[in-house]
């Protein structure tokens, strides 16, 4: 900030007091002239907006910058390090602990890692073996076939990015359970960030898709170790990527102008598989930043507005891969507004009944319920409530109408799909959904004088548990790391109910009829036992379940 004195000092004055240079230079440890506004130092560097001048005990914008980094490092420890138990009856989100350091890979230091070759033919079949077992969970849109195909091939341009490699490679390894593969985890996970950073400025043909997808792999992994900032990070860098490629405008109805830079611009794709890739990789992207933007209460990087002049997104909603790869998309559908038309119920020529589309809708409607609840007020004025009413209502619509495209309301029914895969998609999607109906009625119920809301949130939040159990009767596996969120919704209402009526006995109180609470809890305990199969190797997910655990063994 500038001083109030006089706005010149000549450069030929002297000497300048102790203290008197500016910022800039005092931190380079070069000689300033304290010319002002600008010193001839700065000005000739072209550090303009630099240049600052102190003067008593003000700080300037670059400590108040670090001030803010430090603040948000040494919450980060906080989340990863929990110093004190979390109490003994709630579970909040986001998580007043995090995954202890010692269950997370230590963050390598480039100085220290020394450089890794390519795994031989025959282990790095196994891996990625193993991480496409998976894949589907972590975010992986591209086509499978065509990722193992180039895989091996010799040339460097015709196999995929060393970003992504790596980012396969390391979610590969983290997947395994051998331990002469998981002590190169760190050396990879290395590896895969700054391979992700440099993509950009490489020459690989596919740099701009390899890349976003290497950046979502990123995320989840360190969203699944519980490193939340970093894994914020690498959401944001993947949707300003998906935008600045024009992947929101992909079979557009209202054509504009590009104003892509010619480095982010994609040629047009060379075949249906192609665009069904980019198509995938907008709504991943758009699902990761708006499910994670729930988990740790915080706003989307995007966010659906109605305004006029806000980005639209003009994209149709995704099929499956092989409907892609077999041209199920109408090479003359043309689509607008995506998003707006389904939460306004308006008919389009995507039907997005696709489980990849009642992915991508769930994961709107989650946020969009995240945003209504933080609007609702219970002493709102009469006018307010009843818009928000309107609000509740409309959600609720639009939330029975995609559960409706799922295979079925019974979670049982998830034993009965064939793809495992899928079955375990369906599975993570329809407790997404419940998980969005808790929340939707949360405000309703927190009155106490809406019987029904609560009795809704009971019954889903028991269907989140059941879904659990019938996932595990389909075998151990990984599970995306957003579902642990999920399960602490659910477990969280349960042991509220609990709560509630031990409360109400004790008083005598009870209504006839109510709910056993012993069997309430049966159940938690029998998913949890579940739950831990499927955080083997997620420190996110373990840590979740142990904070549930610990909960229900408290009541």
């Amino acid at each position: 900030m500038h001083s109030t004195g006089n706005d010149e000092r000549s450069s030929n004055q002297g000497y300048l007091p102790r203290g008197a240079a500016c910022v800039s230079c005092r931190r380079r440890k070069m000689k300033c002239d304290g010319k002002r506004p600008v010193c001839s130092q700065c000005d000739r560097a072209g550090r303009a907006e630099d240049c600052e001048y102190m003067t008593g005990q003000e700080r300037s914008t670059v400590q108040i910058l670090e001030d803010n980094i430090s603040r948000l490092e040494a919450r980060i420890q906080e989340l990863q390090n929990p110093a004190t138990p979390a109490a003994a009856v709630k579970l909040h989100q986001p998580y007043t602990g995090g995954p202890s350091s010692a269950q997370q890979p230590p963050v390598p230091s480039p100085s220290r890692t020394p450089p890794i070759q390519d795994p031989p033919r025959h282990i790095a079949e196994n891996l990625m073996s193993t991480f496409l077992a998976h894949a589907a969970q972590v975010g992986f849109f591209l086509n499978v076939p065509r990722f193992q195909a180039s895989f091996f091939i010799n040339q460097p341009t015709g196999r995929p990015s060393p970003a992504l490699i790596s980012s396969a490679y390391l979610w590969a390894i983290r997947f395994s359970h051998d331990p002469s593969v998981k002590v190169h985890e760190a050396a990879y996970l290395d590896r895969a960030t700054q391979d992700a950073a440099t993509a950009l400025s490489g020459t690989h043909p596919e740099r701009i898709m390899h890349t976003i997808q290497a950046e979502v792999l990123l995320a989840n992994y360190f969203f699944a170790s519980g490193r939340f900032f970093e894994g914020k990070y690498h959401v944001t860098t993947a949707i300003s990527m998906v935008f600045s490629a024009g992947l929101h405008r992909i079979r557009s109805a209202t054509p504009q102008q590009s104003q892509t830079s010619a480095d982010n611009r994609l040629s047009a794709p060379r075949d249906p598989t192609e665009e069904g890739e980019r198509i995938l990789a907008l709504w991943t992207v758009l699902n990761l930043d708006k499910t994670w933007a729930i988990a740790l209460e915080e706003r989307p990087n995007f966010e659906y507005s109605s305004h006029a002049l806000a980005t639209k997104i003009d994209t149709p909603w995704p099929l499956e891969m092989e409907d892609f790869e077999q041209g199920r998309l109408p090479p003359q559908a043309r689509t607008s507004n995506t998003i707006q038309n389904f939460l306004n119920g308006v008919a389009t020529p995507d039907l997005g009944v696709s489980l990849s589309a009642i992915e991508a809708k769930t994961a709107v409607l989650w946020e969009r319920v995240a945003t209504f609840t933080r609007k609702y007020q219970p002493d709102s004025s009469p006018e307010t409530m009843q818009t928000l009413l309107q609000e509740f209502n409309n959600l609720t619509s639009v939330l029975e109408s995609v559960l409706r495209h799922l295979p079925s309301p019974d979670p049982q029914a998830l034993v009965r799909v064939q793809d495992v895969q899928k079955a375990r998609r369906a599975g993570v999607v329809y407790s997404m959904l419940c998980a969005a109906i808790i929340r939707l009625n949360v405000p309703l119920a927190s009155t106490g004088s809406n019987a029904a809301a609560k009795r809704k949130m009971l019954a889903t939040a028991r269907t989140i548990l059941e879904i659990v159990l019938a996932l595990r009767s389909r075998g151990p596996a990984y599970l995306d790391p957003i579902i642990g969120t999920v399960w602490i919704e659910a477990s969280q209402v349960v042991f509220d109910e609990v709560a509630f009526i031990r409360s109400a006995r004790a008083s005598g109180s009870l209504p006839a009829g109510s709910a056993d609470d012993r069997a309430m809890l049966s159940l938690v305990q029998q998913a949890t036992s579940a739950m831990s199969d499927f955080s083997d190797n997620i420190p996110l997910t373990s840590f979740q379940v142990s904070k549930i655990r610990e909960t229900g063994q408290s009541l």
